[in-house]
């Protein structure tokens, strides 16, 4: 599809990313977001059954700073959020939020398959 229009009426942020990596760079990155998140999201999971905050902590930020870049801005703040939460041991606003940050992903994944075709 690779239509920027798409991006943008699904909440993505793209013109700051594409001019400053091209619209090439742009979707290669995007593909490569789509290739990893799963891992990603198993180990925040993995961390948050451990009551892992500091793991979890560390794997947010690393969601937020790819959804910055990427212009996933919604995505970016909830996980700025939980970044913060983590950092000061508030498991408990981590799990009563958890699914609200795993939805959001959802929402990018689903957005970015059909975007990069790869429903």
């Amino acid at each position: 599809m690779n239509d920027l229009n798409f991006l943008k009426n699904n909440k993505i942020d793209v013109d700051k990313s594409v001019n400053e990596l091209g619209l090439d760079m742009y979707n290669e990155l995007l593909g490569v977001f789509l290739t990893e998140i799963f891992d990603k999201v198993n180990k925040l999971q993995t961390s948050l059954q451990t009551n892992n905050m500091q793991d979890y902590s560390t794997y947010v930020h690393g969601i937020k700073g790819e959804s910055l870049y990427l212009g996933f801005t919604d995505l970016a703040n909830i996980a700025l959020t939980h970044q913060t939460k983590s950092g000061e041991g508030d498991v408990n606003y981590i799990n009563s939020d958890y699914n609200n940050l795993i939805a959001e992903i959802g929402r990018i994944i689903k957005v970015l398959r059909i975007y990069l075709g790869r429903e």
